[in-house]
């Protein structure tokens, strides 16, 4: 039986280390430069199905986050970490604990604010920062497949700079015909934080 157990052990160890071994962020054998300004976004996000012409709450898939965004002369750095602690979560929105990781690329936009282009874990795109600071970025969904409801990702932030407040919602939704048809909305509100000037 021992003997049994050290092969067994043998055989799934490499399985395990391997899958420990996955990120969804890039790799870096040191610490990342020093960014021109980070903050840390903390909140909270209620979630919102559209059925029979309505959008129904949904609280099972509800979640908390915590962002930190890194930002550069040419490009952003943002990780995502999302916690589904609802009881009834069923899992069809991935595991209860996720991090996502995004680059966005910038450059000047004509008339001021920022173009902007998206890569990341959820899928590639395009978006603006309006030099008051609005938001708005819409992505290819990374997941395709014929049981999948969605193709799109639209997330539209504004920040309270004064109140230290965020607020978004990201939109999942299908393009079909020049039609939009929506599938969920997620509405996060919280704070952002950011270093103290020494």
């Amino acid at each position: 039986m021992k003997r049994l157990f050290s092969v067994l052990f043998a055989l799934a160890f490499p399985l395990v280390a391997c899958s420990s071994l996955r990120t969804p962020l890039p790799l870096t054998d040191g610490p990342p430069p020093p960014a021109l300004s980070s903050s840390v976004f903390v909140g909270y996000a209620q979630a919102f199905r559209f059925a029979d012409a309505n959008w129904v709450r949904v609280p099972e898939y509800d979640y908390e986050f915590l962002v930190l965004e890194r930002r550069y002369a040419d490009r952003w750095e943002v990780i995502k970490e999302i916690h589904h602690r609802h009881p009834r979560y069923d899992g069809r929105a991935g595991p209860r604990d996720q991090t996502l990781y995004f680059l966005v690329r910038t450059s000047p936009a004509p008339g001021g604010g920022l173009d902007l282009t998206v890569e990341g874990t959820l899928g590639a795109g395009k978006g603006r920062e309006e030099a008051g600071g609005g938001l708005v970025i819409e992505m290819a969904s990374a997941e395709r497949g014929w049981f999948i409801p969605f193709d799109t990702i639209r997330i539209r932030q504004t920040r309270g700079t004064a109140k230290g407040r965020l607020e978004e919602v990201v939109e999942l939704f299908s393009r079909r015909d020049g039609r939009e048809i929506p599938f969920m909305k997620m509405r996060e509100e919280g704070m952002v934080y950011r270093p103290i000037a020494p």
